[in-house]
């Protein structure tokens, strides 16, 4: 009958036991998992520490000292490991003291779980975007306002972005041709988003952006660009048995400086009234509520 070391030889999880990360035992599953040959080269480490990202050492320290005081085990953790070989993944480390050769040791078992992370964030992902555009969607939106961050020296805008006249492409040409410029209008809104921003779609011809600008000078420039851009992009897109369609549009755009701490429908009456204002002064306009005038066009 196989004794308990020799169950964990065969088993196919990584498996360590180590006294404040000197190694004691391991299965040649945590020997491939680390990106060494086999068991015996984890045992000849004077540390296991140095098969783990230096960022995880003092977590990893209070884990192991907390648990050997306790004895209780400690909750399992997710984290992103590289091996020696430069291969990364996702594991879940689990811990448990137990008693080795009259010592207290720390058993952890390692799960690699890159494959279900990745799946799980492809769906809160999917859920979180726009079916038409893969733009963000309104509830991602709301959401980062409850999540905003202050940076130094950056100001946070949101923008409402709404196509002008668009009814009139989906009565001319139908809504499969007004579809094709929405994701168009969106790609050019994905390429004008800058990292650590947020693009939504908010429904059906209408875009909310949150930027980190300097200044008002600069959310005006980087909103005026956004304008332009639309302006002379030409959607060509098949239609049955005619001529390609050649499709140009045009957007309004109201804009907003965000308070401390406020929430999305407080920022959103603001930027709405500045994109009335912009569609009722001739469309085709960048208008900012904070000071009531239009973006002179570039």
């Amino acid at each position: 009958m196989p004794d308990f070391k020799a169950i964990l030889d065969l088993h196919p999880n990584p498996c360590v036991i180590h006294i404040n990360f000197v190694p004691q035992y391991a299965n040649n599953a945590f020997a491939k998992f680390s990106g060494m040959a086999c068991a015996k080269d984890v045992l000849d480490l004077e540390s296991i520490r140095v098969l783990f990202e230096e960022s995880h050492w003092p977590e990893a320290q209070r884990r192991y000292e907390n648990a050997i005081r306790t004895g209780i085990p400690t909750p399992p953790q997710v984290i992103n490991h590289t091996d020696l070989k430069g291969n990364p993944m996702i594991a879940e480390i689990t811990d448990q003291v137990i008693d080795w050769h009259g010592q207290k040791a720390m058993c952890t078992f390692i799960s690699v779980v890159t494959d279900q992370i990745h799946r799980e964030r492809t769906l809160r992902d999917m859920a979180n975007r726009d079916d038409l555009t893969n733009l963000y969607n309104r509830r991602y939106l709301v959401d980062q306002f409850g999540r905003r961050l202050t940076i130094p020296d950056r100001v946070q805008y949101l923008a409402i972005v709404d196509i002008d006249h668009f009814k009139r492409i989906n009565d001319t040409w139908g809504h499969p041709v007004g579809d094709q410029v929405l994701r168009q209008l969106a790609r050019l809104i994905t390429e004008f988003s800058e990292t650590g921003e947020c693009a939504s779609r908010m429904g059906g011809e209408e875009f909310a952006l949150l930027l980190w600008v300097k200044d008002r000078d600069e959310a005006h420039a980087r909103l005026e660009f956004l304008r332009n851009s639309i302006e002379e992009l030409v959607v060509r897109v098949s239609h049955s048995n005619r001529q390609p369609l050649s499709i140009r549009s045009t957007v309004s755009i109201g804009t907003t400086a965000l308070l401390a701490n406020e929430d999305f429908l407080s920022a959103s009456l603001r930027a709405d009234e500045a994109l009335y204002m912009a569609k009722k002064a001739g469309r085709n306009l960048v208008i900012d509520n904070d000071t009531k005038t239009k973006v002179p066009r570039s």
